[in-house]
């Protein structure tokens, strides 16, 4: 059994990066975003404002990094920056009526440019892709904190 665990954590670790390569690709070509990377923020912050430090955490990044990236989405008024009501140390972003939009824009372009890319499959073959995504979701869907950040 062991095996086959080795065997099938070598394959995601193979196949997960040409998917999200491919991902990155499609997002440039929609045009919208600069990074892959500001799209997951929008995502992000569609749930509900965050403050910089949460963002950065999702993220993986340092604080200054999350900085720029959150000024570039400003820029594009596709999010606010304010100060926090309950702390005014704190800065709040927030996804924008504009930003909410772009995401979507994106969102649905990539998804038909990612399913002309998987034309290539037969409908049993999509149902086994999307049975083995869902138990890879629930795999990965709930990381607790002290495995997020490699330490």
């Amino acid at each position: 059994m062991a095996d086959k665990m080795d065997l099938t954590a070598q394959i995601v670790m193979e196949v997960v990066p040409m998917v999200m390569r491919t991902l990155a690709l499609e997002m440039r070509g929609v045009g919208h975003l600069a990074v892959p990377a500001h799209s997951r923020l929008l995502v992000i912050l569609a749930e509900g404002p965050h403050n910089l430090s949460q963002l950065a955490e999702k993220q993986a990044v340092s604080l200054p990094t999350m900085c720029n990236s959150i000024s570039t989405l400003v820029e594009r008024g596709w999010v606010t920056r304010s100060r926090a009501l309950h702390d005014r140390r704190t800065v709040q972003v927030e996804l924008t009526p504009a930003g909410r939009a772009a995401l979507e824009v994106m969102r649905n372009a990539v998804e038909e440019r990612m399913a002309r890319k998987l034309s290539c499959l037969s409908p049993a073959e999509c149902e086994q892709v999307l049975a083995g995504l869902e138990l890879l979701r629930g795999c990965f869907m709930h990381i607790p904190s002290d495995e997020q950040v490699p330490g």
